[in-house]
């Protein structure tokens, strides 16, 4: 009885393991930390060359339609 309950466990959780759209997980993921890295690249620079073109950076990908991206409010 517990094997077939922890077989059906098994088998649910695999079910939706495999369900999960990973590649929009990791497009998020990965814009994340190449916004955060910017943004930390910006903070270390007081050159504003530096900053502007993280800025345009960020633009280029909101304008990439990343919907992680348009939750980054630019410093302007």
């Amino acid at each position: 009885m517990v094997a077939t309950l922890i077989l059906i466990l098994k088998e649910t959780l695999l079910a939706l393991i495999a369900k999960v759209a990973w590649k929009a997980i990791a497009e998020r993921f990965f814009t994340r930390l190449v916004i955060q890295g910017l943004q930390k690249l910006a903070a270390y620079s007081n050159n504003g060359v530096t900053n502007e073109t993280v800025e345009d950076i960020v633009k280029s990908l909101q304008g990439k339609k990343l919907k992680v991206a348009n939750e980054y409010k630019l410093s302007n």
